[in-house]
């Protein structure tokens, strides 16, 4: 799990994450913490390489080639070392990553790779930026995003976990949908409906 929290967007990325740690340490799932500056190519790239973890999760800044870390460094690019998790499924909540580095990864033997085509959008509380867990806004983005991992984690195929990710979205759609008034809700409406077009599973999907 890579958790940089270098800027305020991936700041919220870093907060949500704690759930999946917390779910972890109580079923008893080993994993690993690369948080801020240890989500770093170095450190990230070794261990994956040493240990072949069953499931790698990726929070950070991207574009269509490359997942990235601490600081912007680029942790995964494509025809560089994506094949480092060939024995992964991959899940990453990186914008465009989907487009060419997530299809790369699969035709060099990973197992499976979910993730987004276009950017990974939410809506946010401009005054919790300093607070993202207690932010209402980014609650439902929260939400649908862990719940990918919540569902690998708890044994579901990679198809069952996408699938549950976009029906999640659906009635967060619809719930957001019920006051077409309130430009909270238009916002967040929107980019649930963004983030549910851009999202992508490749791969053996069991």
């Amino acid at each position: 799990l890579t958790r940089p929290s270098h800027d305020a967007t991936v700041s919220y990325l870093y907060a949500w994450s704690a759930e999946i740690i917390d779910f972890a340490e109580k079923n008893n799932i080993s994993y690993t913490d690369f948080k801020k500056e240890k989500a770093n190519k170095e450190e990230v790239c070794r261990f994956i390489l040493k240990q072949a973890p069953r499931l790698v999760m990726f929070n950070g800044h991207g574009n269509a080639t490359t997942i990235a870390g601490h600081k912007d460094e680029p942790l995964v690019t494509a025809d560089e070392n994506e094949e480092m998790l060939t024995s992964a499924i991959t899940y990453a909540v990186s914008c465009n990553a989907a487009a060419e580095l997530g299809k790369k990864i699969i035709k060099k033997g990973g197992r499976a790779f979910i993730g987004y085509e276009g950017p990974f959008g939410f809506a946010h509380q401009p005054s919790r930026e300093c607070t993202p867990a207690k932010d209402i806004f980014a609650e439902p983005f929260k939400m649908i995003s862990n719940e990918v991992t919540f569902s690998l984690l708890k044994g579901h195929t990679a198809k069952e976990a996408y699938d549950k990710s976009q029906q999640l979205c659906s009635k967060l759609i619809k719930k957001y949908s019920l006051d077409d008034n309130d430009k909270e809700s238009q916002t967040i409406r929107f980019w649930l409906f963004w983030n549910k077009q851009f999202q992508r599973a490749y791969g053996d999907e069991s």
